[in-house]
């Protein structure tokens, strides 16, 4: 996967030319991409338009993260550090139940409400469309109450969002920043 060796620590997060592992040896050639957090930044707010690869990013650190805690070497650029996770969570995708009698929604806060009940120092949080499936407005303020939270928590997070109300939550919380 012509990968690099990071360097593992308790330091901030710090991808250079990383790529989706499932995507590197394809038939298509895959943009690397860089991703560093500073010190104090723990949660990355990711906007963009639909099928421009924001999920493909979040579950490319969430696996380039646990490979490399695994001890394979991933693929992503020399000089690229990661810090060491003691739990990963992830709500990525739609886990809609009729069975169960979870919506969209409900099945996001369900999630969102067990990480929430976990989530500390050491943690990295994957989280796709938060806020999704409901009124926005009311989307919004339960994802930005989540974000704030974890925030504070030094919780390292990825969060892919379309809802502005959101990406203008970097401009008022310390620790949050917007990527696009």
């Amino acid at each position: 996967v012509n990968g690099f060796a990071p360097v593992i620590g308790a330091g901030p997060l710090a991808i250079r030319g990383g790529r989706h592992p499932l995507l590197v040896g394809g038939p298509t050639a895959v943009v690397p991409f860089d991703l560093t957090l500073a010190p104090d930044e723990f949660t990355l707010l990711i906007s963009g338009p639909n099928t421009g690869g924001k999920t493909v990013l979040i579950k490319a650190v969430g696996l380039i993260c646990l490979l490399a805690q695994s001890g394979v070497i991933p693929p992503l650029g020399p000089d690229s550090a990661l810090p060491v996770f003691h739990q990963v969570f992830a709500d990525i995708g739609d886990r809609q139940s009729i069975a169960e009698s979870l919506s969209t929604f409900s099945a996001h806060v369900a999630a969102l409400r067990d990480l929430l009940a976990r989530a500390g120092p050491g943690t990295l949080v994957l989280l796709d469309e938060i806020g999704s499936g409901t009124d926005p407005a009311e989307g919004a303020a339960l994802a930005a109450a989540a974000l704030r939270t974890l925030t504070r928590r030094r919780v390292v997070t990825l969060a892919t969002t379309h809802l502005g109300a959101l990406k203008r939550l970097a401009a008022e919380t310390v620790g949050i920043v917007n990527a696009s």
